[in-house]
């Protein structure tokens, strides 16, 4: 069967999403060490000044935990919209697959039918009642009283 690549698509982009904010984690890092570097090895910054740059770096690191779980989130959304499209796809299939079998009995039983009323002698003038009913139901592709 075919997959619809709806669900692929956006576990595509659930997988883009992480990898983007995997990226943003390290250039924070990376950014953060950086600092630690400069503040170690430069004597201008100040008490306060030392302690804002750890405070930006600690709401930066908060942030990008954030964004990770928001990402987890979304994937782990996307894994369950694809299995509840999955079961949909599941039960379609097999109503049609009782459709097309109920289709098959039915026409099964017309032809059935067809046969019996070819092998019932005719007497002339006179059917039996079955006979009558059935050649109603072919008639009219209905049975009697519908």
């Amino acid at each position: 069967m075919a997959n619809s690549g709806f669900g692929g698509n956006q576990l595509g982009e659930s997988f883009e999403i992480v990898k983007e904010v995997v990226r943003d984690v390290k250039d924070s890092v990376g950014e953060m060490i950086e600092q630690g570097v400069q503040s170690v090895s430069s004597s201008n910054l100040t008490p306060q000044q030392f302690q804002q740059s750890l405070d930006s770096a600690r709401d930066r690191k908060l942030e990008d935990q954030k964004q990770l779980a928001e990402a987890r989130r979304k994937i782990e959304w996307y894994k369950k919209l694809e299995q509840e499209q999955k079961k949909v796809r599941e039960a379609n299939k097999q109503k049609e697959t009782q459709r097309l079998q109920a289709q098959q009995q039915k026409e099964q039983a017309k032809k059935i039918q067809v046969v019996k009323l070819q092998q019932t002698p005719k007497k002339p003038g006179e059917l039996p009642q079955e006979v009558l009913r059935t050649q109603v139901e072919i008639k009219t592709g209905k049975g009697i009283g519908g």
